[in-house]
């Protein structure tokens, strides 16, 4: 079923917290944080937590200070740890052998520091068990008004070849949005068919576009019929990666002289109209 309206479609972003740069380019006042309704900060890493499982930890230096700006400046939108692929086996395996215990120090973490969820952004070896982790984390997170977002590296495979037989049960059950890095792909009017065959929720889609300096940027014709497509075939958003080093015009050094047009170009195929 098509589905045209902006209304609930979700624009997130991620932003790095290890580059000073970045934050002050959001204390300078910069960063048109309009842009987005959900803002992934990474990266986190879940680390031991004094011998009773995993917790998060790791962050960059900076990880403070830019999701206050973000708070600041942008209070209504929603602020998601990113965890990349540092320690996700260990907690998962911590949680089967220890009654979740992870899990419960996972939402403690984000509820003491004023996190709204997390998007995980684990590759390799550690993608066999990301369906495991959404399963034994969903129940904790919907009690306590977490989300959860997946970030999904070449979906052109399919959710099966991806992460596994039980995927598809696991991600429509638990999880809030599937970000598709679908730069690393063949882009989102391709990658969809294969997700939403298999029996995947339309509706948990995101389709995804990489707008910083590299050889994997989205041009921004493409950018704009990506999005036009997520809207037209009913997806949950568009996702880019990332703001704080979009489109830079000096395209050597991470978030310098970003122009921040990968984002506008979303945010105006959604809104019709410029962001203020």
């Amino acid at each position: 079923m098509s589905n045209t309206s902006s209304t609930a479609f979700e624009l997130a972003t991620w932003y790095d917290t290890w580059n000073e740069t970045g934050l002050n380019n959001l204390i300078n006042g910069i960063v048109p944080l309009s842009y987005a309704t959900r803002y992934n900060l990474a990266f986190a890493s879940l680390v031991p937590d004094g011998g009773n499982g995993y917790t998060i930890g790791g962050f960059g230096q900076y990880a403070g200070a830019v999701k206050a700006q973000i708070a600041a400046h942008a209070p209504s939108a929603l602020v998601y740890v990113g965890l990349g692929s540092t320690g996700f086996v260990e907690a998962v395996q911590d949680n089967s052998q220890h009654k979740n215990r992870s899990t419960r120090n996972i939402a403690d973490w984000l509820l003491q520091n004023g996190y709204d969820g997390v998007s995980i952004d684990v590759e390799d070896s550690g993608m066999s068990f990301v369906a495991e982790f959404v399963r034994q984390i969903g129940p904790v997170f919907r009690a306590q008004g977490f989300g959860i977002a997946v970030s999904v590296p070449w979906p052109g495979g399919g959710p099966t070849e991806l992460y596994g037989s039980d995927a598809v049960a696991a991600f429509n059950e638990n999880v809030d949005a599937l970000e598709f890095q679908d730069y690393s792909s063949s882009g989102t009017p391709s990658d969809v068919s294969p997700w939403t065959d298999a029996g995947v929720s339309a509706g948990i889609i995101m389709g995804g576009v990489s707008t910083e300096n590299s050889q994997y940027q989205t041009s921004l014709p493409d950018t704009a019929a990506w999005t036009q497509y997520a809207m037209q075939n009913g997806l949950r958003g568009m996702f880019s990666w990332r703001l704080d080093n979009d489109h830079g015009t000096q395209g050597q050094e991470e978030d310098v002289d970003p122009t921040f047009t990968g984002a506008k170009t979303i945010y105006d195929t959604v809104y019709g109209v410029a962001a203020r």
